[in-house]
């Protein structure tokens, strides 16, 4: 007898093909169903394995023993030509035939009824598309992407200038309304890569790219751009510009005006100009700039010194008095500055903003964030955050505020498009990916935090985000990897107490009592009314000590405090004491009080405006 025959014989085939099909069957049910039922990936892929394993003991069984109405026999003690061995062949197959049918049923259910969800992201994409290509068709062939420009200055130091240079060209020829000009974020998304321009014009949708190089050496500037046809590889146009360095914002304006001579375009406004400030001055500028991008305390305080240097030399410059607003932002994470601190600085570089350019736009939602956050309530916040989004739905940094806003009050599920938004759009900011890391960490998701926290590593490339980092560890249940990272970031930034606070959060979970104790006595000698105190005495179980010290910092109306409480991932077990209700409450951020808001209203989603009017304070 035939090995095959005695497999046939002794129902081996027909035990594997319904295992097969069973464990198909799981699959895709768990593939549905992980998402709801906070299965993570790891877990879906070890139930895989498990089950591919299993059909080995499976078979064995299978070729050992049979089922019998007599129960679980040895093959040998079973008389294969009774019919009771033919009935539970029959029963096999009739079991076999089950599943597929159930599993026919499950794809068609799963394909047309139970994955609304899929259908609509496939809709949306076709829309999408429709959109594009209608969009693409309305401007012809006018339709550009401003690559980043190389640095070729001799020590390679002057990338921020050469970004620049390029940006400004961006901005000028967005001006245009009859040019289609892709977003800075997305043309400088290639940055580094050997694309063949026929590739990057097909994935950004665009008839033309322009790159170009600076090259600056003491006081003469030397700029070349070209514009290239990407269907033949072939320059349309070349051009250098040997310029002393003042002549810089001539040069954007002469390259702007050759894209709109080369398209044929007959303007139906004036010819844009760039403002025209010191050319030492913008340099400055956009130093600081790239400094406040990195994101890190050193950076931080240099960027403050050069953006001095920058106002010092030309005050008539809004965008530099604007940069304050991410530079003081700054310092409350990494100097401790408080919220009227960060108020009190800000007011005034914005107001200088407005005084050099009173119709601003970007300035009018600083200033009016600024007068709701006076108000010191949350309620005033989601307003003024509201507003900003209402007259710049597209930026990105109001739509990462949006995102910022809704972790704060305890709904970072719905920031995480928010910050998606920004990330995917300007994949070089640090800051939208270190908020993006926030809100995973703070919708308890470890896992993709972590993966946001290497986008943010690549970027910043020191111990930037490795306060989060160590939480994000904390949470995924790896306090010696979280150790590690609070002990990196205490020592590259020893002025700042979250290393510290950390430290206090990993040696707990270690049980390292004495180490755990130390640090706990310096922070509350460093930071005694801080949220990161409050937060270490929630982790540690003194629930009545961190409910204390954020009662005695709340002063109404004023009621900020030290902590935004319904985002409490840092005070694990506070929402069950008596006084939580009371408090928040006071705070201003109860279920009832937020449910007036109409955040659905105001934050429909990103890139969108509020559906209700917002009016500035």
């Amino acid at each position: 007898m035939s090995l095959i025959t005695e497999l046939q014989r002794r129902n081996v085939v027909r035990v594997a093909m319904a295992y097969v099909a069973l464990a198909w069957l799981i699959v895709q049910v768990l593939d549905s169903l992980a998402p709801l039922f906070g299965i993570s990936d790891a877990a879906a892929r070890l139930i895989v394995i498990l089950m591919a394993i299993g059909l080995v003991p499976v078979l064995v069984v299978s070729w050992l023993f049979e089922l019998t109405p007599d129960g679980l026999k040895r093959e040998a003690e079973v008389d294969h030509d009774a019919a009771t061995s033919k009935a539970s062949a029959r029963r096999l197959d009739r079991v076999i035939i089950g599943v597929l049918a159930v599993a026919v049923i499950y794809f068609a259910v799963d394909k047309f009824v139970i994955d609304p969800a899929r259908d609509a992201e496939l809709v949306t994409e076709a829309v999408e598309q429709a959109r594009d290509e209608a969009l693409l068709e309305s401007y012809g062939e006018r339709s550009i992407a401003v690559l980043p420009f190389v640095d070729a200055s001799p020590d390679g130091d002057q990338e921020y200038m050469a970004d620049g240079v390029a940006e400004e060209i961006i901005n000028l020829l967005s001006t245009i309304r009859e040019i289609r000009v892709i977003s800075r974020s997305s043309a400088f998304s290639f940055r580094g890569q050997s694309l063949p321009v026929s590739e990057i014009a097909e994935r950004l949708n665009v008839r033309y790219i322009m790159d170009g190089s600076v090259r600056r050496a003491g006081d003469r500037l030397r700029v070349s751009a070209q514009m290239i046809d990407p269907r033949t590889d072939t320059a349309l146009w070349s051009e250098n510009f040997d310029r002393p360095f003042g002549d810089v914002f001539a040069i954007q304006d002469e390259i702007a005006a050759r894209v709109v001579e080369k398209l044929e375009i007959e303007l139906t406004d004036a010819m844009p100009t760039r403002r025209v400030v010191d050319a030492e001055a913008y340099a400055l500028y956009l130093r600081a700039r790239e400094l406040v991008n990195l994101q890190n305390w050193t950076a931080t305080q240099e960027a403050e010194v050069v953006l001095e240097q920058s106002l010092g030399i030309d005050d008539q410059h809004p965008e530099a008095w604007l940069l304050y607003w991410r530079l003081n932002g700054q310092k409350i994470g990494f100097a401790g500055w408080t919220w009227p601190e960060w108020a009190l600085e800000t007011r005034h570089a914005v107001e200088m903003a407005l005084k050099v350019d009173p119709n601003h736009t970007r300035a009018r939602a600083y200033l009016a964030r600024l007068s709701f956050a006076a108000m010191s309530t949350f309620e005033g916040e989601a307003q003024a955050t509201a507003y900003g989004m209402s007259l710049e739905p597209l930026d990105l940094e109001f739509n990462a505020a949006v995102g910022s806003f809704l972790r704060t009050i305890g709904y970072p599920e719905r920031g995480i498009p928010y910050h998606r938004y920004a990330a995917e759009r300007d994949p070089l900011a640090a800051a939208y990916w270190r908020g993006l890391m926030s809100d995973y960490l703070y919708a308890g998701k470890p896992k993709e935090g972590l993966e946001a926290f290497r986008r943010l590593h690549d970027i910043v490339g020191d111990v930037g985000g490795f306060w989060n980092k160590g939480l994000l560890h904390l949470l995924d249940n790896d306090p010696d990897a979280a150790l590690a990272a609070f002990t990196a970031w205490r020592e590259a930034q020893p002025e700042s107490p979250h290393g510290l606070h950390g430290q206090v959060l990993a040696h707990h979970a270690l049980g390292n009592e004495a180490d755990r104790d130390a640090a706990l006595a310096e922070l509350e000698q460093e930071a005694p009314e801080s949220v990161l105190l409050i937060s270490a005495y929630a982790w540690l179980g003194r629930a009545d000590d961190a409910i204390d010290l954020i009662a005695s910092t709340m002063n109404p109306p004023r009621n900020f405090g030290p902590v935004p409480m319904r985002s409490n991932v840092l005070i694990p077990g506070l929402d069950e004491h008596p006084r939580w209700d009371e408090l928040l409450l006071l705070q201003g951020t109860a279920d009832e009080q937020i449910a007036t808001w109409r955040l659905d209203e105001l934050f429909p989603g990103p890139g969108l405006p509020p559906t209700i009017p917002v009016d500035p304070p």
